[in-house]
């Protein structure tokens, strides 16, 4: 008797187990931990069952419009926020298949606390991190406490830079980069293609750079007209006739003036703006609803990889001709013109701030080896409530991949009564404070730092000294002590400007 229950007992388990697996075979599996929108969903239908009679319930709402079916079973992409998630699948009232599943798409945070360059070349970095299960030091393994927090020591000397990376347990990633070795504090001008080219006007900013409290200066590398201002090697340059190889840029004498004088070089290369590719290559710019390229023709698809490929080009080689620094400008979605009628070729699915964030992760993957600074200009309204203003300039995401955030808090390009401000131009010192208050919150806890961009150059009201000094007053007082000068002209008001001591 003992024995035929013990058979009776395991006939009954296979046929069970064996029932299960014929109702069973659903994705998600029971108790998985998933990342990643829209979720997928899939599950063999045997025969006997009516795909009208089907329903597939997520967290009790029906879904079935979605699902596709055919002679291997249902299949099907559900866009889901994060969170517990209960999926059955139903043939009129008989349950088939039941799977409870989470999701998680977002990433821990990292927030650095505070920085120390100790005299023996140690830098050592205290900070904390909030929904990691592992904090990574170049892919080591670092000591969390139990409040998150944790400590670090890098020999600066050794490495000039390292990777922090926190991971929770569904695999979200967030990675920092940090200088253990940072650059100083920069004060910079602006030089256009043009003078840059011009051995008399060169030297005329270098000059200033020695009389003055300047210690850098940020060159065209590739500006709004698309040109790279010195016989470029990359490619696609030369294939398209990108670089000026007749009246450009001797950037071998340029780079040897920064050394020489001790002058800080930054190298602007403006990205997704740029005719002379869009023109060229009509295949990798932003094109109309109503056909042909969108905007007159100006803009490159942020989505394109190729275009990745073709900027990372360019500030790579500009690394390699002794600049510091890599700025990028236009680094967002088109914004003048109806952008409702933007068709995006390459569009992946992803949403602007995502392909932004994930070009600049492209850029400072690149770039690391090097050991170049990453920095990017940005709206001065992207850190206000009106957000990223449809552009993809996420501020906080953005900061991730950036050593540098440079708004442009031009006092002449905000609305009247922008915080709450009537003439916001006539009023220089209260609108940059008021902007620059703005950003520091947006990157509190971020190693990325502020360097704003000031206006001198003058539009509805005339700007000099006294406007120029009000708006590096407002930095001061909210303790930034980096800034660039803008003037299109490259005229900088040297009366604004502390001699140099």
């Amino acid at each position: 008797m003992i024995g035929l229950g013990i058979g009776l007992f395991l006939i009954i388990l296979i046929i069970v187990l064996a029932g299960g697996e014929a109702q069973g075979g659903i994705i998600p599996r029971n108790g998985s931990r998933l990342t990643g929108s829209p979720v997928h969903i899939e599950m063999p239908i045997k025969g006997g069952v009516n795909p009208a009679d089907v329903s597939v319930l997520i967290d009790g709402q029906d879904f079935k419009d979605k699902a596709e079916f055919n002679n291997q079973g249902l299949s099907m992409d559900v866009p889901l926020e994060d969170g517990d998630h209960l999926l059955e699948v139903k043939a009129g009232d008989k349950l088939l298949a039941a799977s409870s599943f989470s999701l998680d798409n977002t990433a821990p945070v990292i927030k650095i606390d505070s920085w120390d360059v100790r005299d023996d070349g140690i830098t050592a970095i205290q900070g904390t991190v909030d929904g990691a299960s592992n904090l990574l030091l170049d892919d080591k393994r670092v000591a969390l406490s139990p409040d998150g927090s944790f400590q670090l020591e890098v020999n600066r000397y050794e490495k000039t830079s390292v990777t922090l990376a926190a991971v929770d347990a569904f695999g979200n990633r967030r990675e920092m980069m940090l200088e253990t070795s940072p650059p100083p504090q920069i004060k910079a001008a602006h030089v256009s293609i043009w003078v840059a080219a011009d051995r008399t006007l060169f030297k005329k900013m270098i000059d200033l750079v020695k009389r003055t409290e300047l210690n850098g200066l940020q060159i065209d590398i590739k500006d709004e007209s698309g040109k790279i201002g010195y016989a470029s090697q990359v490619p696609l340059a030369q294939e398209t006739g990108s670089s000026l190889t007749a009246g450009g840029i001797d950037i071998d004498r340029v780079m040897d003036k920064f050394w020489y004088n001790g002058v800080y070089p930054i190298a602007r290369m403006v990205c997704f703006k740029d005719p002379v590719i869009a023109s060229k290559r009509p295949d990798l710019a932003v094109k109309s609803t109503s056909g042909g390229r969108w905007g007159n023709g100006q803009w490159l698809d942020p989505y394109n990889r190729e275009v990745w490929d073709y900027i990372l080009g360019i500030a790579t080689e500009a690394g390699k001709k002794g600049f510091k620094e890599i700025q990028l400008d236009y680094v967002r979605f088109p914004s003048d013109g109806d952008t409702s009628t933007c068709v995006f070729p390459a569009n992946d699915g992803k949403n602007k701030d995502e392909t932004i964030q994930g070009f600049l992760q492209y850029m400072r993957n690149g770039l690391k080896p090097m050991g170049i600074a990453l920095s990017a200009d940005v709206f001065g309204l992207t850190a206000s409530d009106q957000g990223d203003m449809g552009i993809g300039q996420n501020i906080q995401g953005m900061a991730q991949y950036l050593d540098y955030i440079c708004p442009m808090v031009y006092p002449s390009h905000y609305h009247a009564y922008e915080y709450n401000i009537k003439d916001p131009e006539s009023n220089p010192h209260d609108i940059v404070a008021a902007s620059l208050k703005d950003f520091q919150t947006k990157l509190e806890g971020t190693a990325c730092k502020l360097r704003p961009w000031l206006q001198d150059f003058s539009l509805r009201i005339p700007y000099g000294a006294n406007e120029v000094l009000a708006q590096i007053r407002a930095c001061n007082e909210v303790g930034v002590n980096e800034w660039l000068l803008w003037d299109p002209n490259c005229t900088f008001t040297e009366a604004a400007l502390q001699p140099e001591s």
